[in-house]
């Protein structure tokens, strides 16, 4: 077996992304890191490009067979091998070790119902974290997704070109960030990398509008046509107009969207009563496991 390792450059993005969909279709278990979590991570402005070069990928025959990757930065990583190359798996968590951990070590989620990396995990010295990671599903099909909307209320998908700086706003301060909202030329130019993900459909990212303008309540979702199912991330609302119904109002309508482009199912990272409310129900549950310095 010609086994050829290469780092990472932007010319290897799609092969990730279809390395990550032939593995969530042959093993559920790694619905966690999907190719959409990895275009979120790879164009979230708190990504740390500086470092992406050190992402690992096994080739044989010119095909991505492993992968060796962090999330967002240093302290926690995603491995994983195509299937029939398990024999890699060692050599790939080894490089993981070596290249990922930080001052406090490495942790890496794995599916409780993942025997076969929950048996390799312990011979790398690796032991059980109570940090968690839970997957909800929703099957799309016979679910109904109306909502309603309280009066001076529009849902719409945002607009690409012109929605940079009122998407922002929305953003800083939906997610608790505290002072005013940072529109410096670097704050900026983060955000804008964020709206160039090359998989971004604006039809499925919508937004709540009040009266004036101003986006109060965000969905993104991400779906591939060679897929068959979205990705929800992130949902945010800002402080005063929680408890109004306008999460689910742009959750509900992305995942009508969703499904009229061939969607079937929806999954989320979360635990959160919101998502059952709205028919979401348990698919998977990880555990981190720690490998300490």
């Amino acid at each position: 077996m010609n086994i050829i390792f290469r780092r990472f450059d932007d010319s290897c993005y799609d092969n990730v992304c279809d390395f990550l969909i032939e593995l969530s279709e042959y093993d559920r278990n790694h619905i966690n890191w999907n190719w959409a979590r990895w275009e979120w991570m790879f164009f979230h402005p708190e990504f740390n490009r500086d470092l992406m070069d050190k992402i690992g990928l096994w080739y044989c025959n010119e095909k991505l067979v492993g992968i060796a990757t962090y999330d967002h930065y240093f302290g926690e990583a995603f491995f994983a091998t195509k299937q029939g190359f398990g024999e890699l798996e060692k050599d790939i968590l080894e490089y993981a070790i070596a290249t990922f951990s930080n001052e406090n070590g490495l942790g890496i989620a794995v599916n409780d119902k993942d025997t076969h990396t929950l048996n390799l995990l312990p011979s790398k010295k690796f032991v059980e974290n109570d940090l968690t990671e839970n997957i909800l599903e929703l099957k799309l099909e016979n679910v109904s997704l109306d909502f309603t909307t309280p009066e001076g209320i529009i849902v719409k998908n945002i607009d690409i070109k012109n929605d940079l700086y009122k998407l922002h706003h929305l953003l800083w301060r939906a997610f608790d960030n505290e002072g005013s909202v940072p529109v410096d030329e670097a704050t900026m130019s983060k955000q804008k990398v964020m709206l160039s993900a090359r998989n971004l459909n604006s039809f499925l990212h919508i937004v709540a509008e009040n009266a004036d303008g101003e986006y109060v309540a965000y969905c993104g979702l991400w779906y591939r046509q060679n897929t068959d199912y979205v990705y929800v991330e992130p949902v945010c609302t800002i402080p005063e107009y929680r408890q109004m119904g306008l999460g689910k109002a742009v959750v509900l309508e992305a995942l009508k969207r969703g499904r009229s482009l061939g969607a079937e199912k929806a999954y989320v990272i979360s635990d959160s009563s919101f998502y059952k409310s709205l028919g979401f129900q348990q698919h998977s549950h990880y555990t981190f496991y720690w490998h300490h310095i």
